[in-house]
């Protein structure tokens, strides 16, 4: 069967059978499929992360907070500046004073900072620019908002913000519009009222608080007065003041306030009415005798606070002359102080009739830094100047990482700043 079936052979497929010579084609390899991990597409941010410095009470700790954020795109008129220091001011203690119970939310800290721009708002392209070196102020004191924080957001129109003079470091930066602009809008209004002149006769109580350094700085430097600047302070502070300020040191005379017990009257009466200043030196104790014949004082600057030297005024003041202070008839107490509070009585009666009532003018300076402030005097562009051009320098004590700041805050607290406190803030 086998034989018949080989046997049976079709002739037309016998024909279309073809014997091939070259091998059979090689497979075709084939890669294993694998997974792989590629990067994911850009997306729009739509905020700025935010690591702040924050207290909810007095009563409670300071701690870092990561719930604040800067949506963007920003409004057209605003920026966001990257802060790298924080000048450190009393006013944040006063304000944390007042928050008895936490009931209002985060608060922040901090009221005048340097950075870097890094967000520009859509109408304000060709004033500022990304990577802008800036200091300014950032004062709002009833928001709960601080500059205390990795970045914060400006709007020029009223936070005042200016470029960073070459000159300068951001630590110096940081420290230096809010006091400089305090010291800058007191001397301009007494200047223009007549009250400031070369040849006036000028006390400080606080000489090596922020605000007295750099009204000793304007008074010799900018105003060029002739006379000598009595300063009230400590024995450390004219120490402090003498190696900061060599080039004005002789135009300074001393009163330790401590050897008096803080009743800086006395040592006063006595230098006018004997004609010479009794300073003690620091190391040895010996007595530094100074001639003085300047007698009574024109312009007498309180940054300390008390009535001591008012309840004196009629021995120590001119008539006609000027008392300026930035503080009231309370000695200031960071520890209970609360921000924006009223003065005893007897200041507020000073306050509204002062110049009836007393022979020299009486004014309990409140600075408002808001920028559409400025236009009066123009003090933001004056204060970059004056820095710029070196006729002030802002006076450093010390500098914390912000981490460190519990120390910070409880240096201050002891009122024994020679100086400004600054805080460097982490980049995050």
């Amino acid at each position: 069967m086998a034989d018949k079936i080989i046997s049976n052979k079709d002739p037309k497929l016998e024909a279309m059978t073809v014997d091939h010579m070259s091998p059979a084609p090689k497979e075709i390899p084939i890669e294993e499929v694998t997974l792989r991990r590629v990067a994911r597409p850009l997306r729009h941010v739509k905020y700025v992360p935010i690591k702040a410095l924050i207290f909810y009470s007095k009563e409670g700790p300071m701690e870092f907070s990561y719930e604040r954020k800067i949506k963007t795109p920003i409004a057209k008129n605003s920026l966001v500046v990257e802060v790298h220091d924080v000048g450190l001011n009393p006013i944040d203690m006063k304000i944390r004073n007042g928050y008895t119970k936490s009931l209002y939310g985060e608060i922040g800290l901090g009221r005048e900072y340097s950075g870097v721009v890094s967000v520009v708002g859509e109408k304000l392209k060709s004033q500022w620019q990304v990577g802008d070196e800036v200091f300014g102020i950032y004062y709002h004191p009833h928001l709960g908002v601080g500059a205390l924080q990795s970045s914060i957001l400006v709007n020029p129109s009223e936070d005042p913000i200016l470029l960073k003079p070459k000159n300068i470091s951001f630590e110096e930066a940081s420290g230096s519009l809010f006091c400089l602009g305090t010291a800058v809008n007191i001397l301009d209004k007494l200047h223009k009222n007549g009250k400031l002149k070369q040849d006036s006769n000028v006390l400080i109580n606080g000489g090596t608080s922020s605000v007295g350094m750099f009204a000793i700085q304007l008074l010799k430097n900018y105003y060029n007065l002739i006379k000598k600047i009595t300063v009230v302070t400590t024995s450390t502070g004219s120490t402090v003041l003498k190696k900061q300020f060599t080039a004005i040191a002789d135009d300074l005379i001393f009163v330790n306030y401590l050897n008096c017990r803080g009743k800086a009257s006395k040592p006063l009466r006595k230098m006018i009415k004997d004609g010479k200043a009794v300073d003690y030196e620091e190391e040895t104790g010996n007595e530094i005798v100074t001639d003085y014949t300047q007698g009574k004082y024109d312009v007498v600057l309180d940054f300390i606070g008390g009535y001591d030297i008012l309840a004196h005024s009629t021995t120590l003041l001119h008539g006609g002359g000027a008392y300026v202070t930035t503080v009231g008839d309370y000695v200031e107490d960071y520890k209970i102080d609360v921000f924006d509070s009223w003065d005893n009585p007897s200041a507020n009666a000073r306050k509204m009739f002062g110049s009836l009532l007393w022979s020299y003018s009486y004014t309990h300076f409140y600075f408002d830094p808001n920028a559409k402030m400025a236009s009066k005097n123009d003090w933001i562009s004056r204060c970059g100047e004056l820095l710029e051009n070196g006729v002030v320098k802002c006076v450093i004590d010390k500098v914390y990482d912000w981490k460190q700041h519990r120390e910070a805050f409880s240096y201050m607290a002891t009122q024994r700043a020679q100086g400004k406190l600054i805080m460097k803030v982490e980049r995050f």
